[in-house]
């Protein structure tokens, strides 16, 4: 194995859940892709090499990998993540395997949060970082009950974070608001979090617009989530947004969307002083579902 698919295969083996992880291998037009198969069927972790892009690979393939091992979900861990976001990274697959520190929500309360609050938790705890958004909530922790919670000096009170945007009028008229982020401590599962943070701005919504009709969308990565989650909270899928162009350094150190080396003033002279094809490599996400809940 090459040194990222090895040091992921170490890291796996190290969680105590995946003690064997067997190994199929999903042929591409780029070569073998490792699928490790993780918690007895709970997880397939398909390993996606920098140059995966650059050998002729792509998103379709990628796709049917999963299908290499017979496991209830799928993650794709692509080796720039693992390289330049590698903490969080890591931490969202112990807790994909139902390791870390639990929470529950119930035990929580609801604030109003600052722009500077949402952005610094996001930071750190959300594999894209923060986020433009109008309406920010924060889940605090208030106490904690039974043993399969966290005791209370075991995590920051800040549990979880979600943000949302503005209402927009759609043509038909609808009030839509978009669910730009949500994400909880590194390392922690919080049980009833999403829905606790949906009730809440549900609840928020219908102060402000008295009795009409709203709804909420949101998409789901489709590298971590099949959008589960969203479906249990109501939601019904419509549509896909189509997988995204990035560019990564030859180290994989960090990951910026295609777009910005000509709109963002940190990457223009980047893009204007070096000779870009030869300094970056370019890698596609998966894409994302798009989720839609309608609130009468």
């Amino acid at each position: 194995m090459k040194n990222f698919e090895q040091e992921l295969y170490d890291f796996l083996t190290g969680t105590g859940r995946c003690a064997s992880v067997p190994m199929p291998v999903h042929v591409t037009m780029a070569g073998e892709l490792p699928v490790f198969d993780c918690g007895e069927g709970r997880l397939a972790v398909v390993a996606v090499p920098l140059d995966y892009f650059v050998r002729g690979g792509s998103v379709a393939e990628l796709r049917q990998a999963a299908g290499a091992v017979a496991a209830a979900g799928t993650v794709y861990v692509y080796e720039d993540r693992w390289r330049g976001a590698g903490p969080l990274t890591r931490s969202m697959l112990e807790v994909r395997l139902g390791q870390g520190m639990r929470v529950f929500a119930r035990n929580c309360g609801v604030r109003i949060i600052t722009a500077q609050t949402a952005a610094a938790f996001l930071e750190r705890n959300h594999v894209y970082g923060p986020a433009r958004s109008e309406i920010r909530l924060g889940l605090f922790r208030e106490r904690a009950t039974g043993a399969g919670e966290a005791a209370m000096d075991r995590t920051p009170q800040l549990a979880a974070v979600a943000v949302f945007s503005g209402g927009r009028r759609m043509d038909g008229g609808i009030l839509s608001y978009e669910w730009v982020r949500y994400a909880s401590l590194r390392g922690v599962r919080v049980t009833g979090g999403m829905g606790r943070l949906l009730e809440a701005f549900a609840d928020g919504v219908r102060e402000r617009s008295g009795s009409e009709p709203f709804e909420v969308m949101t998409y789901s990565d489709e590298e971590w989530f099949d959008g589960g989650s969203y479906a249990g909270l109501g939601f019904v899928e419509a549509g896909r947004r189509q997988p995204v162009a990035f560019l990564c350094p030859p180290d994989g150190s960090w990951r910026v969307h295609e777009g910005k080396f000509m709109t963002d003033r940190r990457f223009r002279a980047m893009a204007r002083d070096t000779d870009l094809p030869s300094c970056t490599v370019q890698v596609l996400n998966l894409g994302s579902l798009r989720f839609v809940r309608r609130f009468d």
